[in-house]
């Protein structure tokens, strides 16, 4: 056995090749016992991988070597084959590899090709320590000449043992569809055994089933490390949560995170959708508003997003913003009403059309002239600012830090929610702005900040405190829209204008996208905490790998919910491309389709197609029949509750910023108070159970609460105090229970 050439190879090439020091080389004249041969050889006088090698003929009688090495530790190998290739080599040479166990398996290596040396990988197994594994060539495979030179061990690392990349297929089952789940599963020791856990509720039960990594399970190739099982079909409307379990022969055990999914009902139900923005042609006098519904109409769909707020003002008869200055069906039209009117307006067999209200929620001026009643007039303070102090004089912004903006952005909406029969809210601008420079610095955002994290001055627009702040401001903004909106008028779907700039739709890259990391939008937390209903992707591309990236990423986050694709056809050169990418969406499961925008359909038609020409082949090849918005079985069939409240000062009766409010025993429903001193755990079971509120400086507070029954939304008020010579746990209770209608 000799030390290796120095060599840097991956998987063939020839010589100069240049080696790593942990490589073990047994080369063919070490000689017994770590190169053994038995039957008909020749030496050769040609140079090999080191030094000459031998060889032996497939004519001549059944002959074989082994090679075999001394190995100082127990770990995954690759084995590689060094030699020099030539044209009269076999092109199956069988190579019997024996790993850890006595467990064999067998490679047939080409040898045949140009005259060079290579090195082939053979693959990478298991060895224990010391002399047990090998590596045996035979005569008996494809006819030519057998070269035995050198087998080369080099040790790698597989890591701790570790579960990643859980799936499933199909991402939107149906209550007739089989799960097919699959994992990687590493190790550096070899894994014994992997299990699929599932749970399905109701009725709660939790079955075991044994994962394989064999080809024949949805695993993909046997032996690369992707484990396969089933989930078989479950009734429509029942939860599933799975999490896959991995043991190894170290006895390390770990789990995966559990992931779930809603299965679907299976009838004929799609959203689809259609933003009309109302800076041009869209609701903003009756005969507009006509045009609108009839097109829908005719084209079968059957969702529109008016927006009834772009810059601070509104589309609707507001108690709360300013009546926006293009609205042109006279001084007392109501471009909201009556639009509602007209969809939802089924006489003569005429479909109902959802309407769902489009909110600007940040950006709120574009350097128009401010009305007196404009939130930036009424409340300056609440403006956000880049690091130097300064704003634009377009696209001026309300910062989520300030706990005014959240209010204010909150009672606008409930004030709309509560006047009119809409179907939906459509979040847009709930993110921080792309434009240039680092945007956040409201005074009391910063303060705010420095208070919870201990730090003063100016935060640093790199610090990833600020990162992290910024996003939760925006995250509970979310949060609390949905469960006040959920309060008032369950039926109400929340979607969220959510961006997908850039390529990083994957589980290593999201932390990098330009939403979760420069516009502070977390969308993929949302939708796994399950705080909005449908994502509304703005899914703006021309580049159909990067739209069907979002697409897929979009649906694999979506928790069982859904995803409402939006498509920018206003970008695509032709109608042919906006076609294809509502149809994509659609195979892949989407719950939705959506398109961007009315009347800028064809903006981007390179042969001047028309928008008479989009709708005809929207209906021909994308809606050709009707078809209704799907219902949310959450909403309407829950099975959980939400525990609600508001944290104050027992002495100032101030709201208490970034308290801790869980439920006992279960860290896993942890969340933070925001400005306003609200929280909100969504999605707890019927029962009783105990709130621990904390906060440093305060008194522990552990409040029983009962959520009596699915669907109940429980207010838990609660003040906490300041302790005087007391450690023990402060027993204390104020709440309500409120039961949301589930109907309109």
């Amino acid at each position: 056995m000799r030390a290796a050439k120095p060599f840097l190879i991956l998987f063939v090439c020839a010589l100069p090749v240049f080696a790593f020091a942990q490589d073990i080389v047994v080369n063919d004249d070490d000689g017994e016992p770590g190169f053994t041969k038995a039957g008909t050889w020749y030496q050769s006088s040609t140079s090999g991988y080191l030094g000459t090698y031998q060889y032996m003929n497939s004519v001549d009688p059944p002959s074989y070597c082994v090679w075999r090495p001394t190995l100082p530790t127990p770990g995954y190998y690759e084995v590689w084959a060094a030699f020099r290739r030539s044209t009269n080599r076999t092109t199956a040479a069988p190579m019997t590899i024996t790993y850890a166990g006595g467990n064999s398996t067998v490679v047939n290596l080409n040898q045949y090709g140009s005259n060079q040396v290579v090195q082939v990988l053979l693959g990478t197994w298991f060895f224990e320590a010391g002399t047990g594994g090998s590596v045996r060539m035979d005569n008996t495979g494809a006819s030519g000449v057998y070269i035995a030179d050198c087998i080369i061990w080099r040790r790698v690392s597989m890591g701790p043992l570790s579960i990643s990349n859980l799936q499933r297929t199909p991402q939107k089952p149906t209550g007739q569809d089989t799960v097919n789940v699959s994992a990687t599963v590493t190790s550096d020791y070899p894994v014994t055994s992997v299990t699929l856990s599932y749970k399905v509720t109701p009725p709660g039960s939790t079955t075991i089933v044994t994962a394989y990594d064999d080809g024949s399970h949805n695993d993909g190739s046997a032996g690369d490390s992707v484990y396969g099982a089933q989930i078989p079909p479950q009734p429509a409307g029942s939860t599933v949560a799975y999490w896959m379990t991995a043991q190894d022969s170290s006895n390390a055990t770990t789990t995966s995170l559990v992931q779930s999914y809603l299965i679907v009902t299976t009838g004929p139900v799609e959203y689809r959708c259609i933003w009309a923005d109302s800076w041009g042609t869209s609701f903003l006098n009756a005969s507009q508003a006509q045009e609108l519904v009839d097109t829908c109409r005719a084209s079968n769909i059957n969702t529109i997003i008016p927006e009834v707020r772009k810059v601070g003002d509104a589309y609707y008869n507001s108690s709360i913003e300013p009546r926006a200055t293009n609205i042109s069906g006279g001084p007392t039209f109501d471009p909201l009403g009556y639009l509602i009117q007209l969809a939802h307006d089924t006489s003569n067999g005429k479909k109902r059309l959802q309407v769902h209200a489009w909110f600007v929620m940040h950006r709120i001026s574009k350097g128009e002239t401010l009305n007196t009643s404009h939130v930036l007039v009424q409340h300056p303070e609440y403006e956000m600012l880049r690091s130097d102090g300064t704003t634009e004089s377009t696209n001026r912004f309300l910062d989520p830090g300030h706990p005014g903006t959240v209010e204010w952005n909150l009672a606008v909406i409930l004030d709309c929610l509560a006047k009119y029969d809409i179907d939906g809210i459509n979040l847009d601008y709930i993110r921080y702005p792309e434009t240039t420079g680092s945007w956040g610095y409201n005074p009391v955002s910063v303060a705010r900040f420095n208070a919870v994290y201990g730090k003063s001055g100016s935060p640093s627009p790199s610090d990833p405190d600020w990162a992290n702040w910024r996003r939760e401001c925006v995250s509970l903004e979310v949060k609390k829209i949905y469960v006040k909106a959920w309060k008032m008028k369950p039926h109400v779907v929340l979607t969220a204008c959510t961006v997908s700039w850039g390529s990083s739709y994957t589980e290593s890259t999201w932390p990098s996208s330009s939403a979760y990391a420069q516009v502070f939008q977390d969308w993929v937390g949302w939708l796994r905490k399950r705080h909005l209903d449908y994502n509304a992707l703005m899914n703006y591309s021309t580049d159909n790998t990067r739209y069907q990236g979002w697409t897929n990423w979009s649906l694999a986050n979506d928790a069982g919910r859904g995803s409402i694709i939006g498509i920018g056809a206003y970008l695509q050169t032709s109608i042919s491309n906006s076609m294809g990418q509502l149809l994509y969406a659609r195979q892949q499961g989407a719950a939705g389709l959506n398109i961007y925008d009315w009347y800028s359909e064809v903006n981007g038609s390179s042969s001047g197609e028309t928008r008479a020409q989009f709708y005809a082949a929207l209906k021909s090849q994308v809606y050709p029949t009707w078809m209704d918005p799907p219902v949310p079985e959450w909403k309407a069939y829950p099975t959980t509750g939400i525990f609600e409240g508001n944290v104050t000062d027992a002495a100032t009766m101030k709201p208490i910023d970034h308290a801790t409010v869980m439920i006992d025993g279960v860290p896993s429903t942890a969340t933070v108070t925001d400005g306003m001193g609200w929280f909100a755990i969504l999605e707890v079971p019927p029962g009783t159970h105990t709130l621990r509120i904390e906060k440093p400086g305060y008194k522990t507070m552990l409040i029983p609460a009962t959520i009596p029954s699915a669907g109940s939304i429980v207010t838990v008020d609660t003040s906490l105090m300041v302790p005087v010579g007391m450690s023990q746990l402060e027993i204390g209770q104020s709440h309500s229970v409120e039961k949301a209608p589930l109907g309109h």
